[in-house]
């Protein structure tokens, strides 16, 4: 049977990550914010109303300020019927997008100067001193009119992210929920992995999981089999499983109360890995863990990057260019660059310098294998940063037996 979060703890965990996130916008001086990003307005309220298709349409925004004020354009009016159960927010209006899709070539000038009146008398209300906005996403034509009418735009990311990093105990719940769910997916996984059913056959259990434990969503395509998991990061299709092929799943998924749990394991369809498959999985295993060992709360990401384990170079070239990135409501900041790919510019791999903190959550990614080679290896665990160190949220387990 699913488990759920009671809702005395649900109810402090909102009251706890819309507390953070003023904090946070007290902290680094920025006096308002207009939240575009569905996951941050989660993270702010937790309205989830359809996060992934705002994830591609700018059909709801959030509107915060320093002194509390909270209030959502949504695409749809009726607060008791999608929020009545929310006192993270003030006010529900309705939205005005801004955009060819909502407005045509007739409607784009009309709706940008409504929109822009909607945020002007927010920004000029609650900050009538400092009139400035951060954003977190927003087209140019609605960048410049605030502008124009001398609002001004800064970065709104700063804040959101290091709000999201650190976890409230609510939020170590919820994720260990999430934990659950993802494990009873990986369980289902295993027992459909058979010859002659297709990757997409296998990866459904999970999705089917995830929901049933009323989880959202699963971010990338990422279960496959035989050849295609060398390079990694190819996507699930219909191949069909044949008797002793590696098995690869990066679970991406979006979990029970918005929270991710973002791990990957590896076995095998009807059948015992070969000597050079238990050498990719021994390495691979080896450079989760060992950097692992490294964190501790008060390391610095750079610190991280330059001591980090590496493979050995006939590995080192497929690997990820990422070796820790956040986790919580999504992928999150920070994230820290291999040392082996140090050398790479740009790419999704950081390179900047922060500080771990007690209660940040953080994955450690790790592929293994040869460029060439006839498959590959993908684990990756999910830890909380403790005063002591790190402690893995994850209860699937590793194939012990291949190490």
């Amino acid at each position: 049977m699913v488990e759920t979060l009671p809702d005395a703890t649900v109810r402090r965990m909102r009251r706890y990550r819309k507390s953070r996130l003023l904090h946070m916008m007290q902290e680094l001086d920025v006096p308002t914010l207009l939240i575009y990003d569905p996951v941050s307005i989660r993270y702010a309220t937790d309205s989830r109303n359809v996060q992934v298709y705002a994830l591609n349409h700018d059909c709801r925004y959030l509107f915060m300020a320093a002194d509390g004020t909270t209030e959502l354009f949504d695409w749809v009016a009726g607060h008791d019927a999608y929020h009545g159960h929310l006192d993270t927010i003030d006010v529900v209006h309705v939205a005005r997008p801004v955009g060819f899709m909502s407005d045509g070539d007739d409607n784009f000038a009309t709706s940008l100067r409504e929109w822009a009146d909607q945020i002007e008398s927010l920004v000029r209300r609650t900050s009538p001193d400092d009139p400035r906005v951060g954003i977190d996403r927003l087209s140019p034509f609605q960048a410049a009119e605030l502008e124009r009418r001398g609002i001004a735009v800064v970065d709104g990311h700063p804040p959101i992210y290091r709000a999201r990093a650190v976890k409230g105990s609510e939020e170590l719940e919820a994720q260990r929920l999430a934990a659950k769910a993802c494990h009873d997916g990986f369980e289902r996984m295993f027992a459909a992995t058979k010859p002659g059913v297709t990757e997409s056959d296998i990866w459904a259990h999970l999705h089917q999981a995830n929901i049933e434990w009323e989880g959202e969503w699963i971010n990338a395509r990422y279960l496959l089999s035989g050849e295609k998991t060398n390079p990694w990061a190819q996507e699930t299709g219909l191949r069909v499983i044949q008797k002793g092929d590696i098995i690869g799943c990066d679970s991406d998924l979006i979990g029970p109360q918005g929270y991710a749990h973002d791990i990957s394991r590896t076995w095998i369809a009807d059948g015992v890995p070969d000597d050079r498959q238990r050498r990719l999985y021994s390495a691979a295993f080896e450079h989760v863990h060992r950097n692992m060992e490294l964190l501790e709360p008060g390391l610095s990401f750079l610190e991280l990057t330059e001591k980090g384990f590496t493979y050995s170079p006939e590995l080192a070239e497929q690997n990820f260019t990422t070796i820790y990135h956040g986790i919580g409501l999504e992928n999150e900041w920070p994230i820290i660059m291999s040392p082996d790919k140090a050398h790479i510019p740009g790419a999704y791999g950081g390179g900047y310098d922060g500080v771990l903190e007690v209660g940040m959550t953080l994955c450690i990614e790790s592929y293994a294998g040869e460029v060439g080679g006839p498959d590959g290896v993908k684990l990756e665990e999910q830890v909380l940063i403790t005063d002591t160190g790190a402690v893995p949220l994850s209860i699937t387990p590793y194939e012990e037996a291949w190490l």
